[in-house]
């Protein structure tokens, strides 16, 4: 649940709460779901389904993490919420202020805030944001050109120090437009599972090299296969280079 992860792009996941549904085709193959259902029954996934808030113990962690990163002087980054989405209309307000909280007193940690709900976005910030919390990345999953069309503006009208998106699993080619250029990186990745969906090489190919002619950073995580031992197998290389670039966050006005 915590701690460590493999995930290419982050140091470390945490999970405030556990719990989530699905909204849009991204979802469709949904790892999150699918961890629910082998060790907690589906109890949290769902509409109606309550959300669950982990431990005390658990939230700790990033205090743990915290100090250690300011013993060493390397940030490290924590994607929030593997298992659940941060600004999910069903998550009670409260748990929501206390991980703002969470936040605010671990300032040696990035966290990776990273939604399908980018709607949901701006009427759940803290309400001390204004240019965004300095150690907060901020970003979305965009799977096709549709749900950039629906979900983009969302987020690159909101000041952050980091604005991202999660290509992953990548279902078609996108055209960002000028709008790539308020962003700061672009993760993409093929789709893993038993019913993964084919990727055609020339989407990432068209990512990339809109990111190259804008200037944003761009991270390949990986190709498309049935189990992690196969796509690893398959390696990282997008024509030959290792993509595996990462953005610098800008100076905010935001956060304490």
């Amino acid at each position: 649940m915590a701690e460590n992860t493999g995930i290419e792009w982050a140091t470390d996941t945490f999970n405030p709460w556990i719990g989530c549904t699905k909204v849009s085709p991204a979802c469709d193959n949904c790892y999150a779901e699918a961890w629910n259902i082998r060790y907690e029954k589906g109890a949290h996934w769902g509409p109606k389904a309550p959300r669950r808030r982990t431990s005390e113990k658990n939230w700790n962690l990033p205090r743990r993490w915290n100090k250690q990163a300011e013993k060493n002087g390397v940030p490290r980054r924590v994607f929030c919420a593997s298992l659940a989405d941060v600004f999910d209309n069903q998550v009670p307000p409260e748990w929501r202020e206390n991980l703002w909280k969470l936040i605010k007193e671990t300032p040696n940690l990035d966290w990776l805030l990273l939604t399908k709900r980018a709607p949901n976005i701006r009427r759940m910030l803290p309400s001390d944001w204004c240019g965004g919390y300095q150690n907060v990345w901020l970003g979305t999953t965009v799977e096709n050109q549709n749900e950039w069309d629906k979900r983009g503006k969302h987020l690159t009208d909101i000041p952050a120090a980091v604005r991202f998106l999660s290509c992953e699993p990548l279902l078609g080619e996108i055209d960002f437009g000028d709008d790539i250029r308020k962003l700061d990186w672009i993760i993409t990745g093929g789709e893993s599972g038993t019913f993964y969906r084919q990727a055609n090489p020339d989407w990432f190919r068209t990512i990339r090299d809109q990111c190259v002619a804008a200037g944003v950073a761009f991270l390949f995580k990986q190709w498309e296969g049935v189990s992690q031992h196969e796509i690893k197998k398959l390696g990282r290389l997008l024509d030959g280079k290792l993509w595996n670039e990462y953005p610098k966050p800008k100076i905010t006005e935001g956060g304490e």
